[in-house]
């Protein structure tokens, strides 16, 4: 199914998913599609209980989207789909081929952060194709730095290391600011500890400038394997020194989305955010697309 498809389910952090899907439809020229999952429609449900269960949240699903263009003044070409649960299975199967999947982010959990729910966890983690997790409220990053507010010209914030995932969101970035006129801020965030021992340095600790260095052309050399075509002007590079969760955090206030890649874990390589991407999830201010490379 070609376009974004968005989960829904009448909140609040829903429905500023819904707004944010509906944007980036209109801004890349495709259709959007709304799901909404029946709680108790089950697939072994005869055919008339299985409609009669279906029937009102199909209607649900579409008084959601119409509200959604009244408030966003947004005409896309778009559809609903009231299917049985349980919900993360059918948005997976759903979104197998869509261009993006879209998910709302839960409140503040009793840990005061903006938590990712069920749902958004499992979409996220097993997901084949780009996903948009739209943050609700205004969550503070991992030292209690507060949002700043957006800033006129859009910039994307790409989380760039030396992996093919990254690669990719760095790709998938670009293509986004093509059509949007957004700029791009590649951040390379690196610590000693994170980078392979540099080539020769076996049995010696090599000058700290070196280690920025090797970061930087590496940081050239994702640019150049992501094609980059965009001019000088609207793509910053920047090499910094940080645990790179916290630096991406940092470097997302008042970004319009932060872009990352999802690195596997172990044999599940398709299955486990990386640590990076999880932590982004939790506390970045702005929505956080996770890229499969």
């Amino acid at each position: 199914m070609r376009g974004i498809v968005v989960g829904v389910n009448g909140s609040v952090e829903s429905d500023e998913a819904l707004d944010w899907a509906l944007r980036e439809a209109a801004t890349a020229a495709v259709p959007l599609t709304v799901v909404m999952v029946a709680a108790g429609a089950g697939k072994g449900a005869d055919a008339a209980a299985h409609e009669a269960a279906l029937a009102p949240v199909r209607e649900e699903a579409q008084g959601l989207l119409d509200a959604a263009r009244a408030r966003t003044g947004t005409d896309v070409d778009g559809n609903v789909a009231a299917l049985p649960g349980p919900a993360a299975d059918r948005l997976l199967e759903l979104g197998a081929d869509a261009d993006m999947l879209v998910l709302g982010r839960r409140r503040r959990g009793r840990l005061g952060r903006a938590v990712l729910g069920s749902v958004s966890t499992a979409v996220v983690e097993h997901a084949v194709v780009p996903v948009t997790v739209v943050r609700h409220g205004n969550p503070a990053g991992p030292d209690g730095e507060e949002d700043v507010p957006a800033e006129e010209t859009p910039r994307i914030v790409v989380g760039v290391d030396t992996s093919a995932p990254s690669v990719a969101a760095l790709r998938h970035a670009c293509e986004v600011a093509g059509r949007t006129g957004a700029s791009i801020d590649a951040v390379f965030a690196w610590q000693i500890t994170t980078l392979a021992p540099l080539p020769g340095s076996w049995g010696w600790a090599p000058p700290v400038d070196d280690y920025e260095k090797f970061a930087a052309d590496s940081l050239a050399e994702a640019v150049r394997a992501a094609g980059v075509t965009l001019p000088p002007e609207r793509l910053q590079r920047r090499v910094v020194h940080g645990q790179a969760a916290k630096q991406l955090v940092l470097a997302a206030q008042g970004a319009e989305r932060l872009v990352v890649g999802a690195r596997g874990l172990g044999g599940f390589d398709r299955l486990l955010l990386g640590s990076v991407s999880r932590q982004v999830l939790d506390f970045a201010p702005c929505p956080v697309t996770v890229v499969r490379g």
